[in-house]
C-alpha cells in the first residue's frame, strides 16, 4: 500500500495502459461505431485519449492507494485481485468524477459507474492475471 516497486511497474504498466485503452475502445464501438470508419479515425482517436484519460488519471492514484504496483502485490492471487479490482474502484470514481466535469467528455451516471466498475476491473484483472501466470511459471 502507497509504493511503487519498479520491478512491478515494469511488469504491469504498459499492459495495465493497454487493458484501460481496450475497455474504453470496447465502450467507444458500443455507443460510437461510426466512429471506427476509416474517415473517421482523427475524431475516434480524440474520442479514445479523452474517455481514457480520466480513468488513467483515476488508475495512477487508485493503484497507488491501494498498492496495484507494491513488491508483494503477485505474493497471492488474492493480494493481486484486491489490489486490481479496488485500485479500480477508486479510479473509477476519480474518472466518473473527471468526466462531469467540461474538460472531458461523458457524464457520470450511476449506470456508468457500475459498468465502467465490473468490465474496467475485468479487462486489468485478465490482464494481470495472464501475465503473472505466464510471468511466474
Amino acid at each position: 500500500m502507497f509504493e511503487f516497486d519498479r520491478r512491478t511497474v515494469r511488469r504491469f504498466a504498459a499492459g495495465d495502459v493497454l487493458a484501460v485503452f481496450a475497455f474504453v475502445t470496447v465502450g467507444e464501438y458500443q455507443h460510437n461505431p461510426f466512429l471506427f470508419q476509416p474517415s473517421q479515425a482523427g475524431d475516434l482517436a480524440v474520442q479514445l485519449a479523452g474517455a481514457a484519460v480520466p480513468f488513467l488519471a483515476g488508475w495512477l492514484v487508485g493503484s497507488w492507494a491501494l498498492g496495484a504496483y507494491g513488491g508483494r502485490v503477485t505474493d497471492s492471487w488474492l493480494r493481486l485481485g484486491g489490489a486490481t479490482v479496488g485500485g479500480w474502484l477508486v479510479a473509477d470514481v476519480i474518472g466518473q468524477l473527471l468526466r462531469s466535469t467540461a474538460f472531458f467528455p461523458g457524464d457520470a451516471s450511476p449506470v456508468f459507474f457500475a459498468v465502467t466498475a465490473t468490465f474496467g476491473a475485468l479487462f486489468l484483472l485478465a490482464w494481470r492475471v495472464a501475465a503473472t501466470t505466464v510471468l511466474d511459471s
